[in-house]
């Protein structure tokens, strides 16, 4: 068998080629900025989520340190108190020669009148 050409019929045929479309790819772009929108909100959570980890672990160590400058100072405090203490004070003033006052001196302070007040020292040693 032989291949002979098709042979077309007269001029009148009813086929005839119309000029269409040219029929389009679907397009990539729109899909690869989808994907590229969606990996940098990935990134972005990550990086969000990190530093705000980080950030929690600066506010843990930073309240320990907080509580450990209060227990100092709860400790200083009480060493101020036991320094302060009469008991302990007293002793230690008698063996430097100090002792207490035994007689009182009243003292009157006239100032002048345009000033509005006086200053006087009572017997129970308080200021008026």
């Amino acid at each position: 068998m032989t291949a002979r050409p098709v042979t077309l019929g007269g001029s009148d045929d009813r086929l005839r080629v119309i000029k269409g479309r040219r029929l389009r790819r679907p397009s990539v772009a729109p899909w690869m900025i989808m994907v590229a929108v969606g990996v940098l909100a990935f990134l972005g959570l990550g990086f969000a989520r990190t530093s705000l980890d980080r950030s929690a672990f600066e506010i843990a160590e930073l309240t320990e340190a907080i509580e450990q400058a209060e227990k100092a100072n709860q400790l200083l405090r009480l060493e101020i108190a036991r320094l302060e203490n009469p008991s302990r004070i007293a002793p230690l003033a008698e063996q430097l020669g100090m002792i207490l006052p035994t007689d009182r001196n009243q003292l009157l302070v006239d100032l002048p009148s345009d000033q509005g007040f006086v200053a006087r020292l009572d017997s129970g040693g308080g200021n008026q």
